[in-house]
Order: structure tokens, then sequence, then C-alpha cells
């Protein structure tokens, strides 16, 4: 909570300070910073119930990562927001209520393409590089058992109990034609997801897939969002 208030604080003030038994921060001038007013929506990562009804009570986006829990543990945690949000003690001068849902994104021509270009050892390799560096970065103090609750599927990995297709079977992640990729987006929005974070350059996809995926989603996949009146924000973020 104060995190948020700082950096909110920095975004609106010329000069900005801030005390706290947990942070010392002196009068300084904070830039780059927005210009518009008021300041552009906040927005909480949350993977657990409890957070997500916090994101709620404060007035904040929610930020879920569909690829680390169910669908239907998501739709669970879209709840308790919505229920949150309702009558929210902001922690901003604006209210942000939408949920945002970030997968891994890959759309080829045929589901056989898809599996060409190589997606399942790629998907495997965004999974084990995130629990890899969270939990030597993040939680290095936390125990053995600690560490498979957060990412049980490390430990079925290396037991070679773990096929990497779960993620797929369980909409945990958007692959396939275009026609299988609208099918699981539709079921996102009906999920209560407002925005879609596509993720597309991850693992050993080859760049030319990429580019095609990226093409198939603008071509297909956005008209036909907005035909079933689902709305869009058409944005490409490249990675440097």
């Amino acid at each position: 909570k104060e995190a948020i208030e700082i950096v909110c604080g920095m975004w609106e003030s010329e000069y900005f300070e801030y005390h706290s038994p947990r942070f010392d921060f002196p009068r300084r001038m904070v830039t780059p910073k927005p210009v518009q007013d008021p300041h552009p929506p906040a927005w909480m990562a949350a993977t657990s119930q409890g957070s997500s009804a916090v994101a709620g009570q404060l007035g904040l986006g929610l930020l879920s990562f569909a690829i680390m829990q169910p669908l239907q543990k998501m739709a669970e945690h879209i709840r308790d927001y919505r229920a949150a949000i309702k009558n929210p003690k902001p922690v901003t001068r604006r209210v942000n209520n939408r949920v945002a849902a970030y997968t891994l994104v890959h759309c080829a021509d045929t589901f056989a393409q898809c599996e060409e270009n190589g997606i399942w050892d790629s998907v495997w390799w965004w999974y084990k590089n995130l629990a890899e560096f969270t939990l030597q970065w993040e939680f290095p103090h936390f125990s053995q058992e600690e560490k498979d609750q957060i990412f049980p599927l490390l430990r079925k990995h290396a037991e070679g109990d773990l096929d990497v297709k779960v993620f797929h079977e369980a909409d945990m992640i958007i692959v396939g034609d275009p026609d299988q990729c609208l099918e699981k987006m539709i079921r996102y929005a009906e999920l209560g997801v407002d925005q879609l974070i596509c993720y597309s350059q991850f693992g050993s996809l080859p760049h030319e897939a990429i580019m095609r995926s990226i093409e198939l989603c603008g071509t297909k996949l956005i008209p036909e969002l907005e035909r079933r009146s689902i709305e869009v924000d058409q944005k490409i973020v490249a990675k440097a």
C-alpha cells in the first residue's frame, strides 16, 4: 500500500518526499512523470484470493497471471475482486476497476504448425526460467516445501511426471490455430477478463513464427473479437 502511494505521489508532485518506519525518501524531483490528470491507472499483481480482494479494496486494477493457475481458480479471484471493488477505499485519486490477465499466446495457421515451431519447449522454458528467477531472488529463504507450493510443476517435470501440454489443455495459455485461439480468448472474456496481455516472444520460437502469430492476431482474432463487441486495446510492446 505504501509503495503504491509513493509511486503515485512521485507521479503527481514536482518534488516528492516520504518518511515512514519502512521508507525514508528525501525530497527529490523524480523524472520522468506522466502529464495526464488524473494520473494513469494503477494495477496490483495478485495470484491469490486474498491479494485479489486487497486489490479491489484499494481501488486498484487486478493483474492476474493465467499461466500460474487453473482458469477456474482465476475466475474465483476475479469474483472476489469484483465484490471488493464495489466499495473501495482508494489509495490513489483514480479508481481502476479493470481485470487484466497475462498469458502466453502463439497463433499459427494450424495446430501442427504451432508444434513444429517448438511451442512446448518454449512454454516450458518460460515457466522454468520464471520459477528459477523468482525462487532465487525473491524467495531464497523459503523451504523446499514452500517452493514446491509456489511452482508445483518444477518437481513434477524433474521427476518426469509432467506433460507440458497441460498448460494448453487447461486453457492456461492460448495456443493453436485462429479458431482455437479465438475460442480461448472468448472464454477469458466470459470469466470477467477486461484486458488480455499477450506475451508472444518467448523460448525458442522462430522470429518468423512470432511475426506470423502477431499477424494472425491482427487480421483474424482482433476483428472477430470486435465483431462480437469484445473491447480490444491494440498495442504492441516490443522487447529490447
